[in-house]
């Protein structure tokens, strides 16, 4: 015989706390939120001209300006250590040769030109693939 189960009465569930990809972010500071304030005023403006101008392909466009500013600012960084360890700013492959056979610094030149002319590369084929999507889109009238 099995006895008689006394079901449980339903506990009432709270809903999920906001994790903190969800929550809104709140500037703290006074730098914080002067800054926000001032990249508002630029961005608001910008997008309405940029929306007015040219649609939809405004996004397309500050995707590519957005990745550009993004990688010169990561192509900076390697220089901006190079110029630090060895007073030197390299810029081209020339200037490597011109380094000590036996050196670090000819090494690391080489290594500072080659992963700026491999962002370089980089960016342009971002800008360049979003643009052919853009235009089989366009083609195939999917916009």
């Amino acid at each position: 015989m099995t006895q008689p189960q006394n079901p449980q009465p339903p506990q009432p569930v709270s809903p999920p706390a906001q994790t903190p990809a969800q929550q809104p972010v709140q500037m703290q500071t006074k730098a914080g939120k002067c800054t926000e304030r001032i990249l508002k005023s630029i961005w608001e403006p910008m997008n309405l001209l940029g929306q007015s101008l040219i649609g939809d392909y405004w996004k397309t466009v500050y995707l590519s300006i957005q990745d550009a500013i993004a990688l010169c600012i990561l192509l900076k960084i390697p220089d901006f250590i190079g110029e630090k360890i060895f007073h030197t700013s390299f810029s081209n492959f020339g200037l490597c040769l011109k380094e000590n056979a036996l050196g670090a610094s000819r090494y690391a030149c080489f290594i500072i030109v080659a992963s700026d002319f491999l962002l370089w590369i980089l960016i342009a084929g971002r800008i360049i693939g979003r643009f052919w999507a853009d235009w089989n889109d366009l083609r195939n009238g999917k916009k």
